[in-house]
């Protein structure tokens, strides 16, 4: 017998919230080591992976009734009544900590949940839109969520600090520019069934790689860039070149494959692929942020 209870939570997809951490490591390690403090760092990361990116999910979920795979989950079971109670709960729980954290991430929190409801709600759906939810979406999961990093991490509206290189901003957005068309890539026929004409159904399977390619290059030369203009210093570049590289070799091979057999674009090489690059990126970030508060409290210099 099926317990309603553990298929909710099933749908709320908290594991699928690690593809998302690169952001958040990578706005980290934007802000200057003086700036970083451990407990509103920690809130910030519990509001946005344990609270509004699950809710998220649930509502997706709760909207669209998916019967093929979706993110993290390869035959989701069927929303139900606790599911809209975990949504509703989790989105009530979310919003009020993040205001109660700091007025400026509580209001950077309400617009990314309300971009994400317009995103899947059937008065508005975003999503049937190819290049406005794709625009939604690489401003709203890139750059916006660096500045809700930053004004939670910071506790702007208490502290008033200043603010990064809004460069970061730009890398954020560049990166999900390219990311957000491969995990469109494995659905083209359950979206093509609920009208939503997306990206990567627009681009074609190898349309889809060269675009994401394009993107995913310029947010690396950008990001790149900055890591070298704030740190002058090779360390950093060669800390994050390493991590990239199993997503690099992985996009590359999967490419070619899906060229050749166009079966070879489906879930679980795309959720490969997201595994390998989301936890590449988010070690490499993190290790830059280590390396960042490491050479700020100790005299590196003879």
């Amino acid at each position: 017998m099926k317990n309603p209870w553990k298929d909710a939570w099933t749908l709320m997809r908290i594991p699928f919230s690690v593809f998302l951490m690169p952001v958040f490591w990578m706005s980290l390690a934007a802000l200057p080591a003086s700036q970083i403090r451990f407990l509103p760092c920690l809130a910030v990361f519990s509001i946005l992976h344990f609270l509004i990116y699950p809710a998220s999910n649930g509502y997706n979920s709760l909207i669209d009734k998916d019967e093929g795979p979706i993110g993290g989950i390869e035959k989701p079971p069927k929303p139900n009544l606790q599911l809209q109670i975990l949504v509703l709960i989790f989105d009530v729980l979310g919003l009020a900590w993040s205001f109660l954290h700091d007025v400026y991430f509580g209001f950077c929190v309400a617009v990314y949940w309300l971009m994400s409801k317009a995103y899947s709600h059937p008065a508005i759906r975003l999503k049937k839109f190819s290049w406005l939810s794709w625009l939604v979406v690489a401003v709203f999961q890139g750059g916006w969520t660096v500045l809700m990093v930053w004004t939670g991490a910071m506790q702007t509206g208490k502290n008033g600090e200043a603010w990064p290189d809004p460069n970061w901003l730009a890398v954020a957005s560049l990166f999900m520019a390219g990311s957000y068309p491969l995990t469109q890539i494995y659905q083209h026929s359950e979206d093509s069934k609920r009208g939503d004409n997306t990206l990567s159904i627009l681009l074609g399977i190898r349309g889809t790689f060269l675009f994401s390619g394009i993107f995913i290059a310029l947010g690396s030369a950008l990001m790149f860039l900055q890591i070298w203009q704030q740190s002058e210093s090779p360390a950093g570049i060669a800390l994050m070149a390493l991590s990239a590289m199993p997503s690099l070799y992985f996009f590359n091979r999967w490419a070619l494959k899906c060229i050749k057999d166009p079966a070879e674009a489906n879930y679980r090489n795309t959720m490969q692929f997201n595994r390998v690059s989301s936890l590449g990126l988010s070690l490499g970030f993190f290790l830059l942020l280590c390396l960042k508060i490491w050479g700020n409290s100790l005299p590196l210099q003879p």
